[in-house]
């Protein structure tokens, strides 16, 4: 049966057995290692709960300012717009810009915006050769006749100034600025409600989904492009051209073939996390189906895509191109999230993040953009393959011979 002549071709590519060594390696010294401890609930007698973020308009009004001011008596603004740190300093116009925004929140002017500056504290901050003065401002209030909303709105206009990914993004608000700590009483309800409904186990799930979710998004390009590029590569395009067999069964099969291979060393890993999970755990009550139920519906899609992505574009163009885009988009989803490792799912981001054995009801909140991204990339995936089937067909009957951007006759050449 070709399916599975298929599925012994991937298994033995040494791309598979690459992807399944890194698969293991981030497996054992992430998943693995995090959950062999037994995590019971909080002890009365701990000194520290954590923290929590709260919706409180006042403190997060008063923090929020005191943290502008001080950014923009420096001009130096500390934002995260891909994930990485960058320092930004605004032009004279966009500086005069986010004055007046204070001057609307504090209910002064330019005079009283240079008498608070006068009156901070400064410190010296040395950040590689360089050595910067930070204004530290504690006493900083927001008039009592901008409401919250409006509040909210300048925030979001600030950000945008900036570039987005500072500490004023609107989303980020609560998390920056109205930290408080946890309580006995609080942290043991935290406990409750992420382990009382699914148990363990479905903590567990979420967290493994996380942590092999974020290798998903890249690996499984290298082995889906290297099995597209074989034929062109070991010379027999040819030979398979002449088949019989239809471009989209032909197509269809080696997707499945490279879907199913792909995805059998993470049920492994699953089987895996579940015995962990019942030795840890043992004597308490687990409902061991979430260690599946969930990574199955996570990650398969997950796993549907990229290797779709990767067939279509090293038909299209190559396999080169194929790992440098997947590796761009993997990129950007990891580091365009949220500040928070929890709850981080949107409805079209490639990676669902839940970095938590807690938090169940952030996860929830997002349930429903959860189904409908997975769904989404599922079919997604399947009208990729079409796609590549296509291109496919198109080179079979010497109508299309795909594009080169680089090399004899690419069209990003330079040319003599």
């Amino acid at each position: 049966m070709l399916f599975f002549k298929e599925c012994k071709k991937v298994a033995r590519s040494l791309s598979f057995w690459i992807y399944c060594i890194i698969l293991a390696l981030m497996f054992f010294t992430n998943y693995y290692s995090d959950s062999k401890y037994y995590e019971g609930p909080p002890s009365a007698y701990e000194q520290d709960y954590g923290t929590k973020a709260v919706e409180d308009p006042e403190l997060i009004m008063d923090g929020a300012i005191n943290a502008l001011m001080g950014e923009f008596a420096s001009n130096r603004y500390i934002c995260y717009p891909v994930g990485f740190y960058k320092a930004v300093s605004l032009d004279e116009s966009d500086r005069e810009m986010v004055e007046k925004y204070i001057q609307e929140l504090t209910g002064t002017n330019h005079e009283g915006i240079a008498e608070f500056m006068d009156e901070a504290q400064i410190n010296y901050v040395e950040h590689g050769l360089s050595t910067y003065p930070e204004y530290v401002f504690n006493t900083m209030i927001v008039d009592k006749n901008v409401s919250y909303d409006r509040f909210v709105e300048i925030m979001g206009a600030i950000d945008d100034i900036l570039g987005g990914g500072s500490f004023y993004a609107v989303d980020s608000l609560a998390n920056n600025f109205a930290l408080v700590p946890m309580t006995y009483e609080e942290a043991v309800k935290e406990y409750e409600d992420s382990i009382a409904e699914d148990t363990m186990a479905g903590a567990l799930s979420r967290l493994f989904c996380d942590y092999t979710g974020i290798d998903l998004a890249l690996i499984p390009v290298f082995v889906a492009a290297a099995f597209t590029a074989a034929d062109r590569r070991r010379r027999m395009t040819e030979l398979v051209y002449s088949r019989k067999i239809s471009s989209l069964r032909l197509t269809f099969t080696r997707y499945a073939a490279l879907v199913t291979t792909m995805f059998i060393p993470v049920l492994i890993t699953m089987i895996i996390a579940a015995v962990q999970a019942s030795v840890v755990y043992s004597g308490e009550e687990l409902k061991m189906h979430f260690m599946f139920t969930t990574p199955v519906f996570w990650l398969l899609p997950e796993i549907m895509i990229v290797t779709a992505v990767g067939m279509l574009l090293t038909e299209i163009f190559s396999a080169g191109i194929a790992i440098a885009v997947q590796g761009v988009w993997a990129f950007l989803s990891l580091m365009s999230g949220s500040n928070n490792l929890y709850g981080d799912i949107t409805k079209f981001g490639l990676m669902c993040r839940h970095n938590t054995l807690y938090h169940r009801s952030a996860f929830m909140e997002t349930y429903n953009d959860f189904v409908f991204n997975r769904i989404f990339y599922m079919l997604l995936a399947l009208v990729l393959v079409c796609a590549a089937a296509y291109v496919y067909n198109l080179k079979r009957g010497g109508r299309f011979n795909g594009i080169r951007l680089f090399g004899e006759g690419g069209i990003l050449r330079r040319k003599a």
